[in-house]
């Protein structure tokens, strides 16, 4: 894995995954709608990790814990998902842009969804004047700031901005995140970055719910079709219910980057970051 060579640049913060005991199930009530109950075809595993917003220390520290725990795995392969909203608001979106876009062209099995942060960013990025102004309100600044690109100049059209963010980002950049798929479908795992529509199947999903859609998903508990792996919406821990994963701990504010294996044998929750997690996370995927 290309991350494994970032390993000598990753500061120290601390991290833990925590091991899944196939015979026990040991979740807060509060976060159980009901257990996630599934397993991968035969021989094969996915690491899936929330959304990183621009935190280099916290997905540096989780991608070090993800392969010390690899290391002491039977081999099979493996894919790494990004769920999206891997830019704004923390200070690193260049560097970690980068970092995934290398990785993306240099391994099959490592695959990077579109959040509605990067859909954001393409809209500004094309002139959008409701995108740009919606971008730069929720983290957009910390981008360009990453990228050394000014904030929109007094008397600045939207043409003229959008031109200096594209001339910033660069055209190979723009042209990655335009391309990022929106799911990825490993059955019965369903990966996306917000969640999708209840009561419409998952070849029909929107790409608008894929990236935004908030309450409808996250309130609802009826069976998708798949266990649906997500971010986007923040939650205080990670929560596995009977028919989603959410892994959205609000890296940029709480400190906390999340992620999860999911494993034929066994399944873990990882976290990195500047405080433990209050409570074990034990769950079992094996049917």
């Amino acid at each position: 894995m290309a991350v494994t060579a970032q390993r000598a640049q990753m500061p120290n913060k601390s991290s833990t995954a925590v091991p899944v005991s196939a015979d026990k199930l040991a979740l807060p009530k509060r976060q159980i709608v009901g257990m996630a109950r599934a397993s991968l075809p035969k021989e094969s595993r996915v690491f899936a990790i929330g959304d990183v917003h621009g935190r280099w220390d916290l997905l540096a520290a989780l991608i070090r814990a993800i392969d010390e725990k690899a290391a002491n795995l039977p081999l099979m392969p493996t894919k790494f998902v990004i769920l999206g909203d891997f830019i704004d608001r923390g200070p690193d979106s260049a560097k970690i842009m980068d970092l995934l876009m290398r990785a993306c062209q240099s391994y099959d099995a490592f695959v990077v969804l579109k959040g509605n942060h990067e859909a954001s960013l393409i809209a500004a990025a094309h002139g959008d004047a409701d995108a740009q102004h919606l971008w730069l309100k929720h983290g957009g600044l910390a981008t360009l700031e990453s990228f050394g690109i000014a904030p929109p100049q007094s008397g600045e059209d939207r043409f003229r901005f959008a031109e200096r963010l594209q001339k910033g980002i660069g055209v190979e950049a723009l042209e990655w995140l335009m391309e990022l798929p929106t799911f990825l479908s490993e059955p019965p795992f369903f990966f996306c970055h917000a969640g999708v529509r209840p009561g419409r199947s998952l070849h029909r999903q929107s790409e608008e719910d894929l990236l935004w859609i908030r309450s409808a998903f996250m309130e609802s508990t009826r069976d998708h079709g798949a266990i649906i792996i997500h971010g986007h919406n923040v939650v205080d821990d990670v929560e596995v219910c009977s028919n989603r994963i959410s892994l959205d701990t609000g890296a940029y504010y709480t400190g906390v980057l999340s992620a999860v294996m999911l494993d034929p044998k066994q399944s873990f929750i990882f976290r990195a970051g500047l405080k433990p997690s209050k409570e074990p996370m034990l769950f079992r995927t094996s049917v």
